[in-house]
């Protein structure tokens, strides 16, 4: 019970930066969104240098459940950044990395926005 109030809380925390994140992007108030960014992947508990794990670690370190799915929304969020910053190749990697993330998630609670996060991420590699 503590467990789902505490990922309840969680997605509710990391779904409001995500927001924010997404209206400074908008925006163009790109450092902010950044700093929200890391800001987010803290509170998520995103260790440094995780994107030298392959996905599989990755998904382990997370927990491999709803906090894979946060995580790779995080990540989908860094895509688009980079998009907005004009790094074309570092966002399909993100995108790329989130895929993977998610091929790992166990999702529970976050189970349908996994499966319509996949379907983003799909066509978007596909442009």
């Amino acid at each position: 019970m503590i467990r789902q109030d505490y990922i309840g809380r969680l997605i509710q925390q990391l779904g409001e930066a995500l927001a924010r994140i997404a209206k400074l992007s908008s925006s163009s108030q790109l450092a902010e969104a950044e700093a929200e960014l890391r800001s987010a992947e803290e509170a998520l508990g995103v260790p440094r240098g995780i994107e030298r794990f392959d996905a599989r670690s990755a998904a382990l370190l997370l927990g491999g459940s709803d906090k894979v799915v946060l995580a790779a929304l995080l990540l989908e969020q860094r895509a688009r950044l980079a998009d907005a910053q004009g790094n074309d190749a570092e966002g399909a990697r993100h995108r790329a990395r989130a895929l993977a993330l998610l091929d790992h998630a166990r999702a529970q609670e976050l189970a349908e926005q996994a499966v319509e996060l996949r379907a983003r991420l799909d066509s978007a590699s596909r442009r």
